[in-house]
């Protein structure tokens, strides 16, 4: 099971390191010049990295959670803030979306927001797994 929440803790991390990433990445200003290959790296580590991380960091653990017999209230927090996550994971798609269909060009404050929101969340997520308040 050690193996297990070590996967979990190295996905969580991909996967949070790449939520706060993209935002970046995504109101980046660049030349025309760049602006192909600036879509395409952020494509990539949407696609490439952010999601699979997700995807490892759920499945892992939502194993943890059934082999170790963990129900407690606090577990219960902890996956709602999990649940925004992945909302704004779905919403940095959503975005990417647009700007490859060139669809907004004004993208600043839509990232801003969930960059704060994931910003929030992850240290959140943590105190509450450390501390286990409840």
């Amino acid at each position: 099971m050690l193996w297990l929440l070590l996967l979990h803790i190295a996905a969580v991390i991909c996967w949070c390191g790449s939520l706060l990433y993209l935002n970046a990445l995504i109101t980046g200003i660049f030349s025309d010049s760049e602006e192909q290959s600036h879509q395409a790296l952020t494509l990539k580590v949407f696609s490439r990295l952010a999601t699979p991380a997700a995807l490892v960091a759920i499945a892992s653990g939502t194993g943890l959670f059934l082999t170790g017999g963990i129900i407690d209230r606090w577990l219960i927090l902890k996956l709602s803030l999990v649940v925004i996550l992945v909302l704004c994971h779905a919403l940095n798609g959503w975005i990417l979306i647009r700007t490859e269909q060139a669809l907004d060009n004004n993208l600043a404050l839509p990232c801003a927001v969930i960059g704060i929101t994931a910003a929030i969340m992850i240290p959140a997520i943590v105190w509450i797994v450390l501390t286990k308040p409840f």
